[in-house]
C-alpha cells in the first residue's frame, strides 16, 4: 500500500531543523514540529520500533489535529499491532480532513479486511482506485480482498454444511487467515490432541509451521498427511514449497514431478518446478517449464519474470527481452520488469534502450540505486560524462543513507509503506 507524501519532505528543506529553545507559537511553527514528530516516528515504525512510533505520531497529532498523514501514519503502527479497531478510527480521520487521501482509503480497506468486512474493503480499494486509477498496489489489494472474500465465504459454507467440524479448527483458520500464528498452533495441536485424524487441522497446522518458519515441522506433517491422503495436490505443493525453503531441491522437484504425472498443466507446479531447476543451475529444463506454463495460464505475471532471468543468464538476450516486453504488456507500472528490461538491452548493447528502461524504472522507483549505476554506466558508455556523474552521486547518496534511514519519507510513502502495510496478509504467488 505505497503512499506519496513528498510535499513534507520539501517542506522540510524549506524549514530546516528548529532551535531547541525555539518556542512553537506560530502556525507554521506547530506544523514543522509535527512534521518532525511524523518523521521520527516513521523512522521508528521502519526499525519495528511500533511502541515508540505510536508516541511520536500522537505527539505530532497534538500539535496539529488535522494533519492527515499522521493519523493514516498512526493507523499503519496500530497495524503491525493488529489492534485493527484503532486503526480503522485512524484511516477514517485521515479521510474525514482529506477525502481524496487515496493510500488512506487503500489503508482502510486492508484493515477491513483483517476484521473479515470484506465487502467494506473492497469499497475502500475501490475507492482508492477510482482516485488514483495508476495505483498497482491498490489494484492487487482489492484483487486480494476479492479473493479472500471468496475463501472466506467457502469456509462459511463449509462450516453451516459440515456441523462436525472441530470448532477449535475454525478458531486456529482465523488465527492463522489473520497472522497470529503461535496461537493457532496451539488451536491446531489442541483440536489434534482430541482427534489426530483431523485433516484440516493437520493440513493448517503444516501451513501455520511453514508461515513460522519452522520448515522441518512442516514437512513431517506433510508427509504424515500424504501418508494417508497421497492425491492431496494442496499439501503436496507445500511440501515441495518446504523442502524448496531448506534448499533440497531435489526432494522438492520430486513432489512436483508427481504432481505434473497426474496434472500437467497445474501451473503451481510448473511454475515452483521451474524455480528448483533454476536453483540447482539447470536453466534449459527452467525454461521447458516455465514456457509450459505460460501455455496453462498466459496471465500469470510472475512467470514470464522468472523467464526472462533465465533467458538472460543464458545469455539468450532476444528471449528474455521477449519475456519482460510480454509482462509490461500485462503490468505497464512493473518497475522491476522496466529495470530487467534494460539489462537484457544492455546485454545486446543496445545503450539507448536500455537507458530509457533505467529511466522509467527511476521514474517510478527514484530510490532505486542500481537503476542509477547502471543508467549512469550508461551515460559513461555513451560519452555523456556530466549526467554519468550526476547519476553515480545519486546513487552513492541512497547507499551512504544511515541503515533505517527513510530518505525523507514517511511511514506513508511509495516506498516504506507497502513493508508496513503488506506483510501482514501478502501471500506470494
Amino acid at each position: 500500500m505505497k503512499k506519496t507524501l513528498i510535499g513534507i519532505c520539501l517542506i522540510l528543506s524549506m524549514f530546516g531543523c528548529a532551535s531547541s529553545n525555539k518556542r512553537y507559537n506560530s502556525e507554521a511553527d506547530q506544523y514543522q514540529l509535527a512534521m518532525q514528530y511524523n518523521n521520527l516516528g516513521a523512522k521508528y515504525v521502519n526499525k519495528d520500533m511500533t511502541d515508540e512510533a505510536i508516541v511520536q505520531f500522537k505527539r505530532a497529532l497534538l500539535m496539529k489535529p488535522d494533519f492527515a498523514e499522521a493519523h493514516n501514519n498512526l493507523g499503519v503502527a496500530y497495524c503491525k499491532q493488529k489492534m485493527f479497531d484503532d486503526a480503522i478510527a485512524e484511516f477514517k480521520l485521515a479521510i474525514k480532513i482529506n477525502p481524496d487521501y487515496s493510500k488512506a482509503h487503500d489503508n482502510l480497506g486492508f484493515a477491513y479486511r483483517n476484521k473479515n468486512l470484506f465487502n467494506e474493503a473492497i469499497a475502500e480499494h475501490n475507492l482508492a482506485l477510482k482516485i488514483n486509477p495508476q495505483d498497482s498496489e491498490a489494484k492487487k489489494n482489492l484483487d486480494l480482498a476479492k479473493e479472500e472474500k471468496k475463501v472466506y465465504e467457502k469456509t462459511r459454507a463449509y462450516q453451516t454444511a459440515n456441523k462436525e467440524i472441530a470448532p477449535g479448527s475454525i478458531t486456529g483458520y482465523n488465527q492463522y487467515s489473520r497472522g497470529f500464528f503461535d496461537e493457532a498452533i496451539m488451536s491446531f495441536k489442541k483440536v489434534l490432541d482430541e482427534d489426530p485424524t483431523d485433516l484440516m487441522a493437520s493440513c493448517y497446522l503444516g501451513h501455520t509451521y511453514a508461515m513460522k518458519g519452522m520448515l522441518d515441522d512442516a514437512i513431517r506433517l506433510y508427509k504424515e498427511i500424504l501418508t494417508r491422503d497421497a492425491s492431496n495436490v494442496l499439501i503436496r505443493l507445500s511440501l515441495g514449497e518446504a523442502y524448496l525453503g531448506k534448499g533440497l531441491c531435489d526432494e522438492a522437484i520430486l513432489e512436483y514431478e508427481t504432481i505434473l504425472k497426474t496434472n500437467p498443466n497445474n501451473t503451481r507446479a510448473l511454475y515452483k518446478l521451474g524455480e528448483a531447476y533454476t536453483e540447482k543451475g539447470l536453466l534449459d529444463k527452467a525454461a521447458a517449464v516455465y514456457n509450459k506454463a505460460i501455455v496453462s495460464n498466459p496471465n500469470f505475471l510472475e512467470v514470464y519474470d522468472k523467464l526472462g532471468a533465465v533467458y538472460l543468464q543464458e545469455g539468450l538476450y532476444d528471449e528474455a527481452i521477449s519475456s519482460w516486453k510480454k509482462l509490461l504488456e500485462l503490468n505497464p507500472a512493473s518497475a522491476k520488469a522496466h529495470f530487467n528490461l534494460g539489462m537484457a538491452y544492455a546485454g545486446k548493447n543496445m545503450v539507448e534502450d536500455a537507458m530509457v528502461e533505467y529511466k522509467k524504472t527511476i521514474n517510478a522507483n527514484p530510490e532505486n540505486a542500481n537503476a542509477r549505476y547502471n543508467l549512469a554506466y550508461a551515460y559513461e558508455e555513451k560519452g555523456m560524462i556530466d549526467e554519468a556523474v550526476a547519476e553515480y552521486k545519486k546513487a552513492l547518496d541512497i547507499h551512504s543513507s544511515e541503515p533505517g534511514k527513510n530518505n525523507g519519507k514517511t511511514a506513508n510513502t511509495q516506498e516504506e509503506s507497502e513493508k508496513v502495510i503488506v506483510t501482514f496478509d501478502k501471500h506470494d504467488p
